[in-house]
């Protein structure tokens, strides 16, 4: 059976491997333009939708000190709407880095 008209499978793909189950479910506003975010943050990664704030940003991660890495090298303003656990992991990585400095 072919599939439907105008099915993007790579889109498919994507989405689908940016929804893997890992442990924490992470929403984050970004200080960014959705075209830029999609720019920083590859597809398979990450759920990216047009906010009237900047971009949201939809992730599953397995460690939140990893995610707290990625949130710092995007560059730009964030917000953490959920898991509240994620504060704790980006001050951490904060001070880390301020003790290095």
């Amino acid at each position: 059976m072919p599939p439907p008209t105008g099915f993007d499978a790579v889109a498919y793909v994507s989405r689908s491997l940016a929804r893997v189950p890992w442990t924490w479910q992470v929403e984050v506003l970004l200080g960014l333009a959705l075209d830029e975010a999609a720019r920083r943050i590859p597809a398979t990664l990450a759920e990216l939708a047009d906010h009237t704030e900047g971009t949201l940003l939809r992730m599953r991660v397995s460690s939140l000190d990893w995610m707290a890495t990625v949130l710092a090298g995007l560059g730009c303003d964030f917000t953490i709407r959920r898991p509240e656990e994620l504060r704790a992991s980006v001050h951490a990585l904060a001070n880390r880095l301020l003790a290095q400095a």
